[in-house]
């Protein structure tokens, strides 16, 4: 018996100590964040010359704990495994590309005053949240969203190209406001019971809003369609415009 409770006493330490940990890697002008399959929390920030990765919550960086700072970083992928990850990305200034990528567990994706080339977040299984919040600049902008009830938010963005945004299965909650795409909106809804609201926005080309009868649209305030607004899908009593 005295064996056994040893035992035991080892495993309860090991798991109480156990964190996520993610693991930094520099080619070039491009940084890679990988994650692995414990619970990530992930901030990145400007500092002294560079940008610097941060964990929180009990994540650790490259095995440590303090902030790890990067020099001359043009491009920023981020890749986290399943778990419930967290990633903040906050006035960061890219000349490239900026992806995050999540995958199965209760995520969360913010990006807040960040200016970036091509922009594309990933969701995968789960509960998932991205919001997207300005000042921000980006050449072009993609979310697509995993199965489960999700939400995203973009807000005070300017998008110089493309801004494309597919939802997947279940109910989803999507609000597009005061945005200006000098291209293309394209909103795609998944099935279930979803939400849509799209506000103060200028569209310097086509705009394409799909869902079904199952779905609710509201149209409010400023809105700008300089060229083709297709709305396809929807139920006829389940949009509104004001």
């Amino acid at each position: 018996m005295t064996v056994l409770r040893a035992t035991l006493v080892l495993i309860a330490l090991g798991a109480s100590i156990a964190r996520g940990d993610v693991v930094t890697s520099l080619s070039g002008p491009e940084l890679l964040v990988t994650g692995d399959s414990a619970p990530n929390a992930i901030a990145i920030t400007p500092a002294v010359g560079g940008i610097a990765v941060t964990g929180f919550d009990g994540t650790l960086v490259d095995g440590g704990s303090a902030s790890v700072t990067f020099t001359g970083v043009q491009r920023l992928s981020v890749k986290l495994m399943q778990a419930d990850d967290r990633v903040l990305v906050s006035q960061v200034t890219l000349a490239g590309s900026l992806y995050v990528g999540v995958g199965k567990g209760n995520d969360s994706v913010e990006l807040d005053q960040v200016f970036a080339g091509a922009v594309r977040i990933q969701t995968s299984k789960g509960y998932d949240a991205v919001r997207i919040f300005g000042p921000s600049r980006f050449d072009s902008l993609t979310v697509q969203l995993g199965t489960g009830a999700d939400l995203l938010v973009v807000q005070a963005v300017d998008v110089g190209g493309d801004l494309t945004a597919i939802a997947g299965g279940d109910d989803d909650d999507v609000s597009i406001a005061g945005v200006t795409v000098y291209h293309d909106l394209d909103v795609h809804l998944g099935n279930g019971d979803d939400f849509l609201s799209v506000g103060d926005v200028a569209i310097g080309d086509d705009t394409h809003l799909a869902g079904d009868d199952d779905d609710v649209l509201v149209l409010y305030g400023y809105l700008w369609f300089e060229d083709e607004l297709d709305i396809d899908g929807f139920g006829i009593d389940d949009w509104w415009w004001w």
